[in-house]
């Protein structure tokens, strides 16, 4: 211990020259964009770990990217996502509306439709009164970790300056060169899960999970009981209600699988359950306060999301999306989240079977999948593509009356339309991003192997 606490002082004392020659001529908008670099590159670790279904590992690293850059929303809607699929609903609300707050226009079709499935209401953001303009006299914004920024600031006071406290900036830069370095080691090891690392040696036997499949499996019944109740009508308590006990019921879900590859505890997957279990008892619950058991008895229609085959058994919860493609315009069904993310411009996955030649059928084409069902019951080989890339065999009108239960979507009652989604332009905008983020990507290497030379 004795030994590293003296190479750190050695690296600060042998730094600090070197931050006195590069901050001295180094202005604040430069400071800035190194922060807002660093941020950027916290958060594209998050993203990896939340790809990889390592929602902690992901929050650990949005809440740093958020630190570094307190007034950024897309740092606070990333935490508020891996808050969301950790269950902690309440602080996944919070950071939701923080980012609202932070910027009222950054995805907020989004991040209503997260709201409503955790069983919130949207708030809409807090707006100053014209006549109390804020003071920026008295505000002032939250400022980062010391230890992650170095603030510069220029002399104003004609006073000189006492020279023991002159050289705190340059002791700062010294210390973030330092933290750097460290940075940088850390970085060429790879991130480990300590949890998963503890639980790699557990090989569940087939009497272990055989219960603890049967009891989801009746969990899952219950709720598909609630998805054909709301047939009789859209009750937004019932709907919340569902949304929660279906987020806990897929978790639970996601803890077997871990469970079967070793990397997760019975205990943990118990905890799961135990949850999916009281959220479908109080959908149910309130199914039957409702409609008593008139709820259980008949089925909604064979009527899904085309996108994402969510069941739409109540006309009130149906919105027809317009698919322009070429010259050929066809409606389909939507469920509102899905319908939002088309009126924002942003076309939604859509739910398709992978075949062994590589093509792809449509959820509506599958036999025996049906919506109430396989929302809660997994259908095997099940995946999404971009909405611009799925091209049926058949055409899509024909696709969309099978998701619309043999019917055209035009002809069956829903609530609205929304704007129209031109599937070339999305094609043609998904291509652009991609080039852009491949460039940035490379751009981004080549300033990572430019800093390594600078530093070493």
């Amino acid at each position: 211990m004795k030994q590293t606490k003296s190479l750190s002082l050695v690296v600060i004392l042998l730094l600090a020259p070197v931050a006195l020659a590069q901050g001295g001529g180094r202005s604040p908008q430069q400071s800035a964009g190194k922060t807002a670099a660093r941020a950027l590159e916290v958060y594209e670790q998050g993203k990896r770990l939340y790809d990889a279904k390592d929602y902690a590992g992901a929050l650990e690293r949005f809440d740093q990217a958020a630190a570094i850059e307190p007034d950024k929303a897309r740092w606070q809607y990333n935490r508020g996502l891996a808050l969301r699929k950790l269950d902690r609903f309440t602080e996944a609300r919070e950071a939701l509306l923080q980012s609202r707050t932070l910027d009222p226009a950054y995805k907020r079709a989004e991040i209503d439709d997260k709201l409503r499935e955790m069983g919130f209401s949207p708030t809409p953001p807090p707006s100053t009164p014209a006549s109390e303009p804020p003071d920026p006299s008295v505000s002032t914004p939250p400022a980062p970790p010391p230890e992650l920024s170095v603030v510069l600031r220029e002399e104003t006071s004609k006073k000189p300056a006492n020279p023991v406290w002159a050289l705190c900036p340059y002791a700062g830069m010294a210390l973030l060169f330092f933290l750097l370095i460290r940075w940088k080691l850390s970085k060429a090891k790879p991130l480990q899960d300590p949890h998963r690392a503890s639980t790699s040696t557990l090989q569940p036997r087939s009497e272990e999970l055989a219960p603890l499949e049967e009891r989801l499996k009746q969990v899952a019944a219950s709720l598909v009981q609630v998805e054909h109740a709301l047939r009789l009508k859209e009750d937004a308590d019932l709907r919340a209600l569902l949304n929660q006990a279906t987020m806990a019921e897929q978790n639970a879900w996601q803890s077997i699988a871990d469970f079967r590859k070793g990397t997760a505890s019975r205990s943990a997957v118990t905890r799961r359950l135990d949850k999916a279990h009281e959220a479908a008892e109080a959908a149910v619950a309130h199914a039957r306060g409702l409609f008593g058991e008139q709820a259980f008895l008949p089925e909604g229609e064979r009527v899904g999301c085309y996108f994402c085959a969510r069941p739409l058994a109540n006309p009130s919860f149906r919105m027809q999306v317009p698919l322009k493609r070429g010259s050929q315009v066809t409606h389909v069904l939507a469920c509102p989240p899905c319908a939002n993310m088309a009126a924002a411009g942003q076309p939604p996955p859509v739910t398709v079977q992978r075949l062994g030649n590589g093509q792809t059928q449509h959820w509506s084409e599958l036999r025996g999948y049906d919506p109430y069902t396989h929302r809660h019951q997994p259908y095997p080989d099940m995946s999404t593509v971009p909405a611009w890339q799925y091209t049926p065999e058949r055409s899509l009108g024909e696709v969309a009356a099978m998701a619309a239960g043999g019917a055209l979507a035009t002809g069956l009652a829903a609530y609205g339309v929304s704007q129209l989604l031109d599937l070339d332009s999305a094609s043609e905008a998904a291509a652009a991003q991609a080039a852009t983020q491949a460039a940035a990507k490379q751009a981004s290497e080549r300033r990572e192997e430019r800093d390594w030379k600078d530093h070493s």
